[in-house]
């Protein structure tokens, strides 16, 4: 690895400051940025339409795993679907984009949600009629580590069975998958390249220490 260069510090969530700057490999943590998760039942009795064909809410539409990836079957068991804002690029991506990742079935997390929970509980009375719905801040719960540069797929890969080559990868595209033993949502931000991971806040630190390690 190239020798670590001056560079700008973040805060992490836990408030350890962790920050990593060479030619082919930044890696930063990213703090302050609401999560909530969102579970939606079936109401007993009811047979309430679809989720896919739920309207939007709030301006979020809600990810389908069932949907059509373009990736080869040996890869569906370990992708993820996210929906994300529309009207940018994924170059000009910001790190506060609104962001729906599907973690299961009738189980989401919402990365920055335009809406608070109590709000979404709300809309979702309307928009999800025939669903239970349980909306949880879980911002503490989930920290949040960019990565990016020339190196970035490289190191990712080392501990991750997922190709991260640009044609199976690409940006806007999300994996469900471990890394390190440890299970992640690994989304694809922009061509730099530029990743995002969410991991579980207790073992964050011990994540982001291997992805500092030199090798």
């Amino acid at each position: 690895m190239s020798e670590a260069a001056p560079s700008d510090t973040l805060q992490g969530n836990d408030g350890r400051t962790v920050s990593l700057q060479t030619q082919r490999l930044s890696l930063h943590a990213v703090d302050d940025i609401r999560k909530l998760r969102l579970q939606l039942r079936p109401r007993a009795g009811t047979n309430p339409a679809p989720i896919e064909d739920l309207p939007g809410i709030r301006g979020i539409t809600l990810p389908d795993k069932s949907a059509r990836n373009g990736f080869g079957r040996s890869q569906d068991a370990r992708r993820v679907y996210a929906r994300e804002g529309a009207h940018q690029k994924p170059q000009e991506k910001a790190n506060n984009e609104p962001t729906v990742y599907w973690l299961g079935p009738n189980d989401w997390l919402l990365v920055n949600p335009t809406t608070d929970a109590d709000g979404l509980k709300f809309a979702l009375r309307d928009a999800a009629k025939g669903y239970l719905s349980v909306v949880t801040d879980v911002t503490d719960a989930w920290s949040i580590i960019e990565i990016s540069g020339e190196d970035a797929p490289t190191r990712l890969a080392e501990g991750c069975s997922v190709d991260f080559h640009d044609e199976l990868f690409p940006s806007g595209h999300c994996a469900l998958t471990r890394l390190q033993h440890l299970s992640v949502i690994i989304h694809r931000l922009d061509d730099t390249p530029r990743f995002r991971i969410l991991v579980d806040r207790s073992v964050a630190q011990f994540l982001r220490h291997w992805l500092e390690d030199e090798r």
